[in-house]
């Protein structure tokens, strides 16, 4: 349920509530400092139970003594979540009316209360309470003070949220200058290369691979960007990589790490680097990018990106860092690191089946490299990506991302692919009773195609394809999201 705040006293009054709530039930303290790039976080511990974990995951980054912080960030372990929505809703009739029209609708109490502020965002709660999962979140402007609070902090289960902290590590490394990104970072001789793709592209193999035998390292999923007028450097932040059982299992004699947990879905395993560290580096510079791809060849190459396969790998790392660090409606942000890295030297690399091939073309590749700007060619304007069935897109006038459904997707690619509007309707028009509004649907998904020029058509044309499985899948429903700044909306369906 979300409930608007009406005013910055308000807003102080729960505030002031959720902070002497934490100080009442979690009293054990601790600080620690954790850097981020040039940021420098001071994280108050009240509960014990979240050292290890902190240790763990953030050992290269954590420390005892800094000279200045930038923001601090509050954690402790709280029993008790719901506690903290029925303290807040005491005395504040509006609210508790809410909450009873909210338990006679779904015939249970409030436990998933977010309080909205307009002038902070549109989008996240200023105090978001999930007594259900078990966390508590909240942000303090006026003290640059944010707040963690989790029931279960056992390892399986806290690391099913991610790496920890990074959303707020997110908003306090996001300068004019800098950014939280998600992807890999490797190098030899100070040339360091941004892998650019999302997950199960072989980016973290390759990365950790590259680590094992010696590469210098930075990252294998999340890491700071920063741009010192040209130049763009990165900075480490967690000293933890995930791997798949398969993948553990094939590094297992040569990996130098400690074993930290599952993810609770056992499809990952969470392991230490610690003894990397002497192959950490920090302010490392970003020479290239390089857009790993697993193909069938026998063997790898590595060629200068096509400027619609360096739109695609650039569409994969914006699109994958800013919805995983809940900036997907920030076009500053998006406009930001496309600006980052589009001068950048961009290569795919057609990965073979064999790792150790793989890592052995990347050094000979390194060794050899020399800059060259006429292979920094520049993307298209609007830059698409294709991949697991679902396409995202974007648009490098507006800087706003938008993404498809997989059933719009397929009806994406017919159109790519030279098939006509009418032949495509036509086929769907055998479902209009399972789906009566498909074919308007598709209408309007033609219109928002044409008007922001997502397609570009293939002169040879190719049969007609639609995927009933993804339709079905779907409910016959086609989505494109656009994600401005200050709302999202399913074109489609748009009036």
């Amino acid at each position: 349920m979300q409930y608007e705040i009406k005013s910055a006293e308000e807003k102080a009054k729960y505030l002031f509530c959720l902070k002497g709530k934490v100080q009442k039930y979690a009293t054990e303290e601790a600080v620690k400092y954790v850097r981020l790039g040039s940021k420098v976080v001071r994280i108050v511990v009240r509960s014990q139970e979240f050292l290890p974990l902190m240790q763990k995951q953030l050992t290269y980054t954590l420390t005892d003594v800094a000279d200045k912080f930038d923001a601090t960030l509050v954690v402790w372990k709280e029993e008790n979540p719901q506690s903290y929505i029925d303290e807040m809703a005491k005395g504040n009739v509006p609210l508790q009316m809410r909450m009873r029209l909210d338990k006679l609708m779904s015939k249970n109490n409030t436990t998933h209360l977010n309080f909205m502020d307009e002038n902070y965002s549109p989008f996240y709660p200023v105090i978001s309470i999930d007594a259900a999962r078990g966390f508590i979140t909240a942000y303090d402007e006026k003290e640059n003070t944010y707040y963690y609070g989790v029931k279960d902090l056992s390892p399986e289960e806290f690391i099913k949220e991610g790496h920890i902290f990074v959303q707020f590590f997110n908003k306090v490394a996001r300068t004019d200058n800098s950014n939280l990104v998600h992807g890999a970072v490797v190098g030899m001789d100070n040339h360091g290369v941004l892998f650019c793709a999302r997950g199960q592209r072989g980016k973290s193999t390759l990365t950790v691979l590259s680590m094992i035998r010696g590469f210098e390292y930075v990252s294998d999923d999340y890491l700071i960007l920063e741009t010192e007028g040209n130049k763009l450097y990165s900075y480490p932040i967690y000293s933890i990589i995930t791997l798949s059982p398969r993948m553990y299992n094939e590094l297992y004699d040569d990996l130098k790490g400690k074993f930290v947990c599952n993810n609770a879905r056992k499809d990952k395993y969470v392991i230490n680097i610690e003894g990397y560290h002497n192959q950490f580096k920090d302010k490392y510079p970003i020479e290239l990018c390089i857009f790993p791809e697993i193909v069938s060849d026998k063997e790898p190459s590595i060629v200068p990106c096509s400027a619609e396969d360096k739109g695609r790998a650039m569409v994969q790392f914006i699109q994958s860092t800013v919805s995983q660090v809940q900036d997907i409606n920030r076009q500053d942000v998006v406009r930001k690191i496309f600006n980052m890295i589009k001068d950048k030297e961009f290569y795919k690399f057609n990965l073979c089946n064999d790792i150790e091939k793989n890592t052995a073309f990347l050094r000979e590749f390194l060794q050899n490299w020399q800059p060259d700007n006429s292979k920094a060619v520049k993307p298209s304007e609007i830059m698409l990506d294709i991949t697991f069935d679902l396409a995202n897109i974007i648009d490098t006038k507006t800087f706003t991302i938008y993404s498809m459904n997989k059933f719009a997707t397929n009806l994406l690619e017919n159109l790519m692919n030279g098939v006509s509007k009418e032949e495509i309707k036509a086929e769907l028009q055998k479902f209009e009773e399972q789906a009566p509004e498909l074919c308007a649907d598709f209408d309007n998904f033609v219109q928002v195609v044409q008007k922001y020029g997502f397609v570009k058509l293939n002169k040879d044309k190719k049969p007609l394809d639609i995927n009933w499985n993804f339709a079905e899948e779907n409910n016959y429903k086609i989505s494109v999201w656009e994600y401005a700044k200050d709302k999202t909306t399913d074109l489609v369906k748009q009036k």
